[in-house]
């Protein structure tokens, strides 16, 4: 009966009753029953929640009122536990568990954040229509950030004991947690990777609640209500044309549109030059007689915005921010669109889902809310809207490894990766995360998709769609609309208008020298841009302000709650992470900016220090610095003698930071050596020797001896005993015992060297792997000096040559982290999508 009635199939051990109203009330009114329905017989579990009217004798007689409470299409809800008015379930997907959620049957209590009568009313009736009861369902998640393969639930009326096994052969338990029911907190003993959020029910201005409650109505549906939406924007728009030709004084006309001159692309081989391209050129404007500041960018005047710390006697960084205006349409001289300009050196970028949506196909929605660590959110700068809502689109997402949504081929997408990069582009053909040419797919940390693209290789909407929304077909609609855009110098722009189509935003983005834009949100209390400030959440000590004071969001959204996704920006911390020293006393060395040269700019440190239990740590930032291998005149092999074997070419030579020594060959075990692309002594790597190679440009990595491969041309390579791999020290060898300088690479392109006067080599391996390194080499070719630094700007600088073979390190100008990013197996471009709808709100 309870599969009939929600269409699916229900097994028996799925059903767990909740209280009893008693025996009149179960005829009457139905008792409450939970369960777990699938469509087909073994597909995942959804958790229903029906009413069934049981006989005096407990025989059900009807089942009426299924509700889908979790709606996971992808996720299998399993492991259903009911103890008084609470239950407890998990979610598996993915062939591992993702999170486990505890409901309170008697409603949200404090949970529904509605305090206005009218708010309690418009919620109690979605209430009704979600959960069939106008007090809801309180509703706590615990995500599991790192998930496991198997897991239980013990359900009391105090707590929810979690017991995780990472290893589906274990027979214990792994990682354990309790979840304090009544503080909604896990226990001080719970095991990491486990992350709690009490779900809120938020309060929505009248006529967006109106519109959803109304297009949720099975026998309604969103098309009455698009007509609605179309028909009221367009008398709108028609109003505001009629106005303006009435009363303008006719010198606004349009003359023939200039070309916006781009910004020039970066060029990375003069370090001494800050190339970060800040702020963005000026913008030509459309009109014969531009308004006051049309198209000039001026950065925000609010003192309390945050800055980039100035370095101790150094310059001050430039502002973080730029904000500028356009008016791009040319039937519509008073639209403008307000454009942001975000410097991708100084910021980061980071994604939150919504506490609404997007509607994950597995486990629990976002927090809706930016982070409460205090890590995080003290380094807030700024927030701004994200997507369309899942019933719109489906639009792919994914927050931090988990998958919300599976990506869309051929969607506008932009990509955060694991060395804090931003790219933009459109998704290929793959419907998994990947398929990115230059970005494996282990390196996509989070991504958000939504439309096509506004702008791409200076066209404006390439693909020709002409809905951008869900409207009638063959129309469009000036509203509120957003997009975000990267340009060719690297640095994102958000663009906002609040009297636009889409093709106007992505006009204004090329205006911006934007080389790629998405569509974001749209319509009035879904977007916005804004700017805060915070030192403490829970006393409300923060300031928040609007981009512009026509956004019609709260100030407090993305501080508070939100219920769909966003973006915020948070200041770019260019300090290495701290290294445990002691973890029993979590004893952690701090780093501070090495005193030598730094690469441009100077405001942003890339080389820092630290010593790690008596080593010398040096660390250098991925991007800040280029590599060379130059052999010394020591080397027992007459092929070196050339002096471009010996030396750097000027254009490096000008560029250096550092010079390290990393001894020579011995005659009877000479160990290889590559320069430039020329062999001065084969390669003849042992199983526990690696190669040191510097690629042309510049980059730096380590390759073992089942890796090894030709050399390419014009790059460097030299032969060193390995030290770390996998992230694990090896034992050294015989002979190198006591090596006083090692060099390691971490997984997101940092370079560090270890050096200690007296230190052995596995104490230079253990302060490498605590630092985060995965491989390791020792620099010692067997004899001669090694481990020496020579530092720019110090008592001992570099020299053209050495007699040792030397490691050279060259600076580069820290650039922008944004790009836009191409696909490996793109998505032909789609006929004109002048009859496809694609959902909005």
């Amino acid at each position: 009966m309870l599969g009939s009635a929600s269409q699916g199939v229900v097994r028996e051990e799925d059903v767990r009753w909740e209280p009893s109203g008693g025996v009149v009330s179960d005829f009457v009114f139905g008792r409450l029953v939970l369960y777990l329905a699938s469509e087909v017989a073994n597909g995942p579990r959804d958790l229903y929640r029906a009413r069934a009217r049981l006989s005096p004798e407990g025989r059900v007689l009807t089942v009426r009122s299924p509700y889908n409470l979790t709606s996971t299409l992808l996720g299998d809800d399993h492991s259903l536990v009911v103890h008084g008015s609470r239950a407890a379930y998990a979610t598996f997907a993915f062939g591992q568990e993702q999170s486990v959620t505890v409901l309170d049957l008697e409603g949200e209590g404090t949970q529904n954040a509605s305090k206005r009568l009218v708010d309690r009313a418009t919620a109690a009736i979605t209430n009704l229509q979600l959960t069939g009861s106008s007090n809801g369902i309180g509703r706590v998640d615990v995500t599991l950030e790192q998930p496991a393969q198997r897991l239980g639930l013990t359900l009391t009326e105090e707590s929810l004991a979690i017991v995780l096994a990472d290893d589906v052969r274990s027979l214990g338990a792994t990682r354990v947690g309790r979840l304090d029911l009544a503080k909604n907190e896990l226990a001080p003993n719970a095991s990491s990777g486990l992350r709690v959020e009490a779900r809120r029910h938020l309060a929505k201005p009248f006529i967006f609640w109106a519109v959803d409650t109304v297009r949720a109505v099975p026998w309604v549906g969103p098309e009455p209500v698009a007509w609605l939406e179309e028909k009221t924007f367009a008398g709108t728009d028609a109003v505001k044309q009629a106005l303006f030709s009435a009363t303008s004084a006719g010198d606004a006309f349009a003359r023939e549109a200039e070309a916006p001159t781009p910004a020039p692309l970066l060029d990375a081989s003069q370090a001494a030059t800050d190339l970060g391209h800040w702020p963005p050129l000026p913008m030509v404007s459309m009109w014969k007689t531009p308004e006051p500041g049309e198209g000039e960018w001026t950065p925000p005047t609010q003192p309390w915005i945050k800055a980039t710390p100035t370095p101790s006697g150094g310059e001050a960084p430039p502002p973080m921010f730029y904000r500028a205006f356009v008016r791009p349409d040319e039937a519509r001289p008073y639209a403008k669109v307000t454009l942001v300009a975000m410097d991708m050196r100084q910021l980061d970028l980071a994604l939150e889902a919504g506490n609404e949506d997007p509607k994950p196909l597995t486990g629990p929605p976002g927090a809706g809310r930016i982070p409460r660590d205090a890590a995080v959110y003290t380094r807030v700068a700024a927030a701004f809207n994200g997507g369309f809502k899942t019933e719109h689109g489906s639009y792919g997402m994914m927050l931090n490894k988990r998958v919300l949504l599976p990506p869309q081929p051929g969607a506008a997408t932009v990509i955060l990766t694991r060395d804090s990069r931003y790219g933009l582009g459109t998704w290929g053909s793959n419907k998994e995360v990947g398929g990115i040419a230059d970005v494996e797919a282990s390196d996509i940390v989070s991504f958000r998709q939504n439309l096509d693209p506004l702008i791409e290789h200076d066209k404006v909407n390439p693909s020709g769609r002409s809905q951008w929304g869900f409207t009638l077909p063959g129309t469009t609609m000036q509203t509120e609309r957003s997009g975000l855009c990267v340009t060719n110098a690297g640095h994102l722009i958000y663009a906002w208008g609040d009297d636009v189509s889409a093709t106007t935003l992505g006009q204004a983005m090329k205006m911006a020298s934007c080389v790629y834009g998405m569509h974001l949100d749209m319509n009035p209390h879904h977007t916005g841009f804004i700017f805060t400030s915070i030192t403490e959440i829970k006393g409300r000590n923060y300031k928040s302000e609007l981009l512009d004071k026509q956004m019609g969001i709260e100030p407090a959204r993305y501080i508070e709650y939100a219920p769909k996704d966003f973006f915020y920006m948070t200041l770019h911390d260019p300090m290495p992470a701290s290294i445990d020293v002691d973890t029993k006393k979590n004893d952690k060395t701090r780093w501070e900016p090495d005193p030598g040269v730094q690469p441009a700019p100077a405001w942003m440190a890339g080389l820092w220090r630290a010593s790690v239990a008596g080593v010398d740590v040096l660390e250098i930032e991925p991007g800040r610095a280029s590599f060379r291998v130059r052999a010394g005149t020591k080397e027992p092999d007459a092929k070196t003698g050339a002096t471009r074997a010996h030396e750097l070419a000027d254009e490096d030579a000008h560029r250096v930071l550092f010079a390290l020594t990393l001894g020579v060959a011995e005659a009877r075990h000479p160990r290889g050596l590559v320069t430039d692309g020329r062999i001065a002594l084969p390669m003849s790597l042992l199983e526990r020797s690696a190669q040191l190679v510097a690629a042309e440009d510049g980059r730096l990595r380590i390759v073992t001896a089942k890796e090894a491969e030709s050399i390419p041309a014009h790059s460097d390579a030299v032969d060193l005993p390995l030290l770390i791999d996998d992230a694990k020290v090896l034992p050294a060898a015989h002979g190198q015992a006591h090596s006083r300088a090692a060099l390691g690479t971490t997984a997101d392109g940092r370079v560090l060297v270890a050096r200690g006067l007296a230190g052995s080599a596995d104490g230079l391996g253990e302060v490498l792997r605590r630092a985060g390194c995965v491989r390791a080499v020792l620099l010692d070719r067997g004899a001669g000096t090694h481990g020496s630094l020579f530092r720019a700007g110090t008592e001992m600088p570099p020299r053209s040559r050495y007699e040792d073979t030397v490691l050279y390190a060259m600076a580069k100008p820290l650039r922008p982290r944004g790009f836009r990013f191409e696909t490996v197996q793109p998505v032909e471009p789609p006929a004109p999508r002048s009859a496809q709808k694609a959902k909005v709100h």
